[in-house]
């Protein structure tokens, strides 16, 4: 079983959920960044909403291996 000591904050996003109005947070694991919304519970994948995020996005997770396209 592998697992991970590094402990990722979620960061609140300026990028609001599509469905219900409310703002995404950024969730990072290891393996993956979700735009997620804790109002309603649903989950985004941030290339489909790549024309909403920002340079804030952009600086904190430029390391992070993820499709921007």
């Amino acid at each position: 079983m592998a697992f991970s000591r590094i402990n990722f904050a979620p960061t609140e996003a300026k990028v609001t959920c599509p469905h219900c109005g409310k703002h995404l947070t950024y969730e990072r694991t290891c393996l993956r960044i979700m735009l997620t919304c804790h109002a309603c519970g649903q989950e985004f994948d941030p290339a489909g909403l790549v024309d909403q995020l920002d340079d804030d996005f952009d600086e904190v997770y430029a390391n992070v291996p993820l499709d921007r396209m």
